[in-house]
């Protein structure tokens, strides 16, 4: 271990690749801060020699190792705009930030890919776009957008809350109203229907029978005028 700083000693077990970075990790905790953490080491060439890519929770550094005297730049992460990095098109790392623009070269890809993954977690908003020579510049050949944050799921509407003292006064009230309230009157029975009365046409039938027996002799005068004041009589 070439620091007494454990974040900077844990990212350097982490590098395959060391070479020419020796003097710069030893002294690298002259430039951190004490309240900031080391997340990431990459060997590179920086500044036209031998140096370090260093990746923190605020800045980022490129740092030159001199052995005799090292000079380096940061920039910010809050100003991180865009990235052109790929280790397929090109060996480069060039990091466009609000106060300029930090371009190192030859990372071990494993290095960089591990540097990179976290720099893009720390700064979600920032834009990847890589780019090759061409004849007026650099050509940008794919671009990738930061992706948006998944929604937040619809929260449930709340159920306003019960009263229990407003509900035990209500049952109060509804008990007290039924034990107060007068029976209800029993309804009378209906009365029975009369019976119906014979029918006219009844009795027109039996003085017409009463007729015949007495055309046929089987009813004297009299029996007759006795039979017909019967049926007469009737109701």
């Amino acid at each position: 271990m070439s620091s007494p700083r454990r974040d900077i000693a844990e990212a350097e077990a982490r590098m395959r690749v060391t070479f020419g970075t020796r003097t710069a990790i030893k002294n690298l905790h002259e430039i951190i801060d004490p309240d900031e953490t080391v997340q990431e080491l990459a060997a590179c060439l920086y500044a036209g020699g031998d140096g370090v890519l260093i990746l923190t929770d605020k800045r980022i550094l490129g740092l030159r190792d001199d052995y005799s005297k090292y000079h380096y730049r940061d920039h910010a992460l809050v100003g991180a705009q865009k990235l052109d990095y790929d280790p397929v098109v090109h060996d480069g790392f060039a990091l466009t930030t609000a106060s300029g623009r930090l371009v190192v070269r030859k990372m071990h890809v494993e290095d960089s890919g591990r540097l990179v993954a976290r720099l893009r977690e720390l700064v979600p908003r920032l834009v990847l776009e890589v780019t090759r020579p061409g004849a007026r510049g650099r050509v940008p050949i794919r671009t990738e957008a930061p992706s948006a944050p998944p929604a937040a799921p619809a929260a449930a509407p709340a159920t306003p809350p019960i009263d229990s003292a407003a509900a035990t006064q209500a049952q109060a009230a509804g008990a007290a109203t039924a034990a107060v309230a007068p029976p209800a009157a029993a309804q009378p029975a209906p009365a029975a229907a009369p019976e119906p009365a014979p029918a006219e046409a009844d009795k027109t039938v039996l003085m017409g029978v009463l007729a015949d027996l007495h055309a046929k002799g089987l009813l004297s005068d009299a029996e007759l005028a006795a039979k017909l004041a019967q049926v007469a009589a009737q109701p």
